[in-house]
């Protein structure tokens, strides 16, 4: 029988109708002095966060030990935290700042910059942040929460992405686990010959997957996009050796057909041969050394390593992706909102929230205040620092993959060449880099 797990982000998203939006009890506003004392009381500004769920309860879990020791410090701001659910968030919130009802603050993601600024929803924080505030985060982790050199949204918490193999499967086709590297392509598809003998895939490349393919140019030694954003590099060697990788993948047989797929709807519902253990190497989230273990005991997990197509190329492990603080264009307490954030971005809140809510901090020393699983650490301090970011991170993200998918697909199918079907894809998407950028 084929197991499935969901990744943490998946996870979120499917349970995010079951979590109730809560006000915190740690929000309370900090009591006025008596009134005999001769004091006057105590004036607040009260900034409202709306935050996305990484437990099964928010509230309490994160926000409550974060918040106590923030009005401790700052009893003048009392910080109101509404955990909100995943499904219809973005759509949620540029309604609310449409109608001038907008938070203070909220949890944004990376690849939704370029329309948080188009909305109008997001404010640039260059002028509000020092390089002090942000002296723990590395250069991929500013670049991934910034466009065009401004920075929008300092991210608390990343998903780490890179490889794993299956150390049994491996081991039955006369690999160490200890020490098989599999690091260029020529490798891997030695390898994906060895396990098609056995009726198993090497990997699974999914033709809506745009980070995956992002990242498979990358391995190239390429970029999608010009740094100006003018035109798209579909037609420039590196992105014409990815879509080759694909196509030689499927037609040989080494990924399942299944995951050649045509639109958004067909995205659901695919099977799971990493976790059936019919398949030898996977790109898997940071913390999946315990997850995936934990729904198939039967898993020999093995921290993998980085690609690139040759020795040539340094290699790469994924894409800097994860939650970041944004403060909306709308607030009317931008100073107590930047207070809030300066705050939650110091390196010991950024490793105490990871550790509260499950997740992977950003940041150098933050990972001084973090305890995670000793697997999840080493798969971070192996994959973290080979992560990328920039210009094809934050362009045309889902108009991408909405373009591009079909075309990978009939070029998998043999509807179309590798260089018929790029050729397609960057007419559409250089008409569309014209629309946007001009």
């Amino acid at each position: 029988m084929k197991q499935t797990v969901l990744s943490r982000r998946k996870f979120l998203q499917l349970t995010a109708g079951l979590t109730v939006t809560s006000a915190l009890a740690a929000c309370v506003a900090p009591t006025a002095p008596a009134a005999d004392s001769g004091d006057a009381a105590m004036a607040t500004t009260t900034i409202d966060i709306w935050a996305y769920p990484r437990t099964e309860n928010d509230g309490d879990i994160v926000y409550a030990p974060l918040n106590e020791g923030f009005h401790a410090a700052h009893p003048d701001i009392m910080a109101q935290v509404e955990v909100q659910p995943w499904g219809g968030r973005r759509e949620k919130l540029y309604a609310a700042a449409a109608a001038g009802e907008a938070p203070d603050i909220w949890d944004a993601t990376t690849d939704t910059v370029p329309a948080y600024i188009t909305k109008g929803v997001i404010l640039g924080l260059d002028d509000l942040l020092s390089a002090e505030d942000l002296a723990d985060f590395g250069d991929a982790e500013i670049d991934a929460a910034s466009m065009d050199g401004v920075l929008y949204m300092p991210l608390f918490e990343a998903e780490v992405n890179g490889i794993a193999y299956n150390g049994g499967l491996l081991s039955e086709l006369g690999y160490d686990p200890a020490t098989a590297a599999f690091g260029t392509w020529d490798e891997l598809h030695e390898l994906a010959a060895k396990a098609a003998e056995n009726n198993w895939y090497l990997e699974n490349l999914s033709t809506f997957n745009w980070g995956e393919f992002l990242v498979t140019v990358h391995e190239a030694g390429g970029q999608v996009y010009s740094d100006d954003r003018t035109t798209s590099n579909f037609l420039e060697q590196p992105v014409i050796d990815a879509l080759t990788r694909w196509v030689t993948e499927y037609e040989n047989g080494w990924v399942p057909l299944e995951y050649a797929i045509g639109s958004v709807d067909e995205q659901g519902g695919l099977p799971d041969y990493w976790l059936s253990l019919e398949q030898v190497t996977g790109r898997r989230e940071d913390a999946a050394c315990v997850q995936d273990v934990e729904a198939n005991p039967d898993l020999e997990y093995v921290i993998g390593h980085p690609r690139s197509i040759d020795s040539s190329v340094t290699p790469v492990s994924g894409i800097v992706s994860g939650q970041g603080w944004a403060i909306t264009s709308q607030s009317d307490a931008v100073d107590a909102a930047v207070t809030w954030v300066k705050y939650m971005l110091t390196p010991e809140q950024v490793g105490t929230r990871a550790n509260l809510a499950g997740t992977t901090p950003v940041g150098n020393e933050a990972k001084g205040f973090w305890n995670p699983a000793p697997c999840t650490a080493e798969y971070v301090d192996r994959f973290g620092p080979l992560l990328f970011a920039g210009v094809d991170t934050n362009t045309l993200w889902q108009e991408s993959k909405v373009v591009a998918g079909p075309q990978f697909q009939a070029a998998i199918l043999g509807q179309a060449t590798v260089e018929e079907a790029l050729e397609t894809i960057k007419t559409e998407i250089d008409a569309l880099l014209l629309e946007q950028y001009g």
